[in-house]
């Protein structure tokens, strides 16, 4: 199993330790954190929920403006000020004791945390290599899942004791995590020896800004995700079907009480197949996306797990219990697969779409789109689906078919002017290959 979840890649491994510490002090702040401001510092849950949203929608416009960041002055750099930067605000939270200093850092750590995403897709292709990408951003995903797990149960235990010295505790050692994960990135960069600094240092002619003086050349317009239709289509075809995600977090709990006669503690253990299953399949999905041909088999084939997904649970909704729970089962199963198909051929699509000279800056537009998805996904799902019954399911078919054709129409990389048209396409540049 370690050989098949971890890359083979020095760097790539490295990178993956840096996630693992990640996704364990998420889990840890996760568990901990909306208890500590409702229940001890005192403030009212109903404002606390409305921050997080508020924050959220800071979380959703961060990317681009840090992503072109990035593109000037170095992937490397940006992400490693953003890990420090959001080490130093975990770190605050125990001193927070009003709303407004709780709105104020939570908003700046959520802009924060949903930029470095797209950050770590450049790192990890840069440090992994043209053979090692996919394999290594799958790996990424696989150890979050276990990271978190171990981080919330570390919680657990920890706040079987609740006091403030237990919450600050358990702050700290998460502010700590970011810090360590910065050292990380460097150390896999160093790693990866200098073929992995070029895509690194910004964008323009040798890593430096476009247009630099004494290139002998005129400063060129540099592409920008906001006029790329097909990109953009891309974009929002990957955010619908990503609504798998919010279907398996937020809606499946909600809908178990509200749509069947399953005992509510089966709530949770469909979850747990949710992420047991991921943690399997990200360690075997990825060898099917080595290139574009293969992403695009991929997204075919996640549409119609993700329609047999919506059947099953449709089916259950209508059966007695013990039937009911072999269709949800099937179900979690079914859209499991569907996610992580999804995931790995999106790793690829994306990266394979956007221009090397602006890749901060494209990715960070793509992470926009499941991001929205986050936002919107509840209140699309819960409010105005969930109330249609067995209806609610034919109709989020339908969103993931429209979807998938617009995923492969805008997903099909271009050949190059002149290229073989034998020949596969691949719009790599040679310094990324």
């Amino acid at each position: 199993m370690r050989q098949t979840l971890m890359p083979a890649n020095r760097g790539s491994r490295i990178l993956v330790a840096g996630a693992l510490i990640d996704s364990t002090g998420n889990g840890l702040f996760m568990a901990s954190a909306t208890l500590y401001f409702v229940s001890v510092v005192g403030l009212p849950a109903s404002r606390v929920a409305t921050t997080l949203s508020i924050a959220a929608v800071f979380g959703l416009l961060s990317p681009v403006p840090l992503g072109r960041v990035a593109d000037r002055h170095g992937a490397v750099r940006t992400y490693v000020l953003l890990m420090c930067l959001r080490g130093a605000g975990y770190a605050l939270y125990p001193l927070i004791t009003d709303l407004s200093g709780y709105a104020v850092l939570t908003c700046v750590l959520y802009a924060a945390d949903r930029a470095c995403s797209p950050l770590l897709q450049v790192i990890a292709a840069a440090v992994a290599g043209q053979q090692e990408r996919t394999r290594t951003l799958a790996s990424i995903r696989a150890v979050r899942n276990i990271g978190l797990s171990v981080g919330l149960l570390g919680a657990s235990a920890v706040l079987g004791f609740p006091s403030r010295a237990a919450f600050t505790t358990i702050f700290l050692v998460n502010a700590l995590s970011f810090f360590a994960i910065a050292a990380l990135v460097l150390w896999s960069v160093k790693a990866a020896g200098d073929s992995a600094l070029t895509p690194l240092k910004g964008a323009g002619n040798g890593g430096g800004p476009q247009g630099h003086a004494g290139s002998g050349s005129p400063p060129s317009r540099a592409p920008t995700p906001f006029r790329d239709v097909r990109f953009l289509v891309f974009t929002a075809s990957n955010g619908i079907l990503s609504l798998y995600d919010t279907a398996l977090i937020v809606l499946l709990p909600v809908w178990v009480i509200q749509r069947t006669d399953l005992a509510h503690a089966w709530s949770p253990v469909l979850l747990t197949v949710n992420t047991t299953l991921t943690v399997l399949l990200q360690a075997a999905v990825p060898r099917f996306a080595k290139d574009a041909q293969g992403a695009r088999r991929l997204v075919k084939c996640t549409a119609l797990t993700l329609a047999a997904g919506c059947a099953l649970f449709a089916l259950a909704e209508e059966l007695p219990m013990w039937a009911s729970l072999v269709a949800a089962l099937g179900a979690v199963a079914a859209m499991t697969l569907g996610e992580n198909l999804h995931s790995v051929a999106s790793w690829e699509l994306s990266y394979l779409l956007s221009p090397a000279e602006a890749r901060g800056q494209y990715l960070a537009m793509f992470s926009m789109g499941i991001t929205s998805q986050k936002v919107f996904g509840p209140v699309l799902l819960v409010s105005l689906l969930l109330p249609l019954g067995p209806w609610a399911w034919v109709v989020l078919m339908a969103l993931f078919a429209v979807a998938t054709l617009g995923a492969l129409w805008s997903g099909k990389p271009t050949p190059s002017p002149g290229a073989d048209e034998a020949a596969t396409p691949d719009p790599l540049p040679s310094e990324a290959r």
